[in-house]
């Protein structure tokens, strides 16, 4: 149970019932962590318009997106977020033994060599709040200079949300294992 009691929308002004119709109507609900942020319908909108990219697909091919929202759920310890992108991700092809072994949070053994850089990506920069001179180059000459900038700007967005969902407690939405 969120710490937070649920907000319908009829309890808000008519601005933020604006919002809570673009962000159920992007993610078929006002839940997970927009559950916490529609109490402050500016920066739900906001949240959400960046989630918004990430969804509709920039540089960043989407399977590789899926792990690294994966990764970075597993770090951050969100188990809504595993939740609903082991789902998204098994749906846009994500591989199911890469899911796996960032499920067991240890080494990365069994990863291709685009997963594994992905996984580090996520984890360095979660961890120690930087990309380390050889990550970056590598991730340079794998993903290219738009690709890169997604992705840590992907982790920093999942940050952000597995932050929310963890301060506030916004609990899986179903019985469906996480890690």
């Amino acid at each position: 149970m969120s710490r937070l009691p649920a907000v319908s929308r009829d309890s808000l002004a008519p601005e933020g019932q604006e919002v809570w119709d673009r962000v159920a109507t992007s993610r078929g609900g006002v839940t997970g962590p927009h559950s916490v942020l529609i109490r402050v319908p500016a920066l739900s909108e906001h949240v959400r318009a960046l989630g918004d990219y990430f969804r509709a697909g920039g540089e960043l091919p989407q399977d590789d997106a899926e792990l690294a929202i994966l990764a970075t759920a597993r770090e951050a310890g969100a188990r809504y977020a595993w939740n609903r992108h082991e789902l998204r991700g098994r749906e846009l092809g994500t591989r199911p033994e890469a899911m796996e072994i960032v499920r067991a949070h240890g080494a990365l053994d069994g990863l291709t060599d685009r997963e594994r850089l992905v996984v580090e990506i996520a984890r360095a920069v979660l961890r120690t709040r930087t990309l380390p001179e050889d990550l970056y180059a590598r991730g340079l000459a794998e993903l290219g200079e738009r690709q890169l900038v997604e992705l840590v700007a992907l982790v920093g967005y999942y940050g952000l949300i597995g932050v929310i969902l963890n301060s506030f407690e916004v609990p899986p939405p179903d019985d469906s294992p996480t890690f």
